[in-house]
This record gives structure tokens, C-alpha cells and sequence, in this order.
């Protein structure tokens, strides 16, 4: 039985990640939105949804974006990690920003015009995701719950 494209994903970056961050992969068949994995770097704890495309359109059910927002409007950090799979690129987005995603997809994302969804970090290397991950990780702890900054 051939693998789910995100489990491929989760496979890719997880052999990137140091030995000393604690990860644990959540298998939830039963909804509820809450994300694909939990992750403490470093001090920092925070949730990664997962998410695979053949197209543009990212598939990010109505629980799992009111997960997502509510867990980073109360302070929490959490983010959607996109990868087209048509592509290495990998696109790592704010958990606040699931509506946005659903509705104009990786078509939307803003390459620097200013209008988009901005990307906290895109790139080919998983080496760069880690450490991407952890800039915005730690930028956004301690900020206290205003989640209207934008980090990029």
C-alpha cells in the first residue's frame, strides 16, 4: 500500500529536524482540526498542519482552519507547511491564514506585489524549513496575542 503524500512530507522534513527536538505525529481520523504534528524546539512548543497539492488549490477542511486561528488568536503558534507536489518547493504559511489559503490556494501567495498571503518562508531545502520554522517560532513567542504582525 503506497504512502499518503503527507506522510511522504512528514517522511522528507523529518530527517532534517535536530534529534533534540521533540516531535510527535498525530493520526486523527476523527476530526477536530487539531494539526498534524506537535514540536518543542528549543523551548518552543507549536503545531504544523501538513498539507499536499496536485494544483494550486490547498485542501484545508472548515476544523482545521478554525483550529488553526483560534490556537494562534489565543497565542499559540501553529502554521499550514504546503508543498505542490509538482514541485521541491516547500511554502510555510501562518495558522492564522487557512481562510485565505483555501480560498485563493498557492495562486494567492505573495511573491513580493503586496498582495497575497506571505509566506513565512518558501524554499527547496529542508535544512532551510528548520531553520525557517524557528525564526518564526521564535519571533512570535513571548509577542504577546497580537497576531496581526507580520513576520517575513
Amino acid at each position: 500500500m503506497s504512502q499518503k503524500p503527507e506522510t511522504l512530507l512528514w517522511n522528507r522534513i523529518k530527517s532534517k529536524i535536530p534529534p533534540s527536538w521533540n516531535t510527535t505525529r498525530i493520526e486523527n481520523r476523527y476530526g477536530g482540526g487539531v494539526p498534524d504534528v506537535h514540536i518543542c524546539a528549543e523551548g518552543v512548543p507549536f503545531w504544523l498542519e501538513l498539507k499536499t497539492t496536485k494544483t494550486n488549490a490547498i485542501n484545508i477542511a472548515p476544523h482545521q482552519i478554525a483550529w488553526n486561528y483560534a490556537y494562534c488568536k489565543s497565542g499559540g503558534v501553529s502554521f499550514y507547511l504546503v508543498h505542490p507536489l509538482s514541485s521541491p518547493h516547500l511554502y510555510l504559511f501562518d495558522g492564522v491564514h487557512g481562510r485565505e489559503l483555501v480560498k485563493s490556494g498557492l495562486r494567492g501567495v505573495d511573491t513580493g506585489s503586496g498582495s497575497g498571503v506571505k509566506p513565512l518562508w518558501s524554499g527547496n531545502s529542508e535544512s532551510g524549513l528548520v531553520v525557517g520554522l524557528l525564526d518564526a517560532v521564535k519571533s512570535r513567542v513571548g509577542s504577546g496575542s497580537g497576531r496581526d504582525i507580520e513576520v517575513g
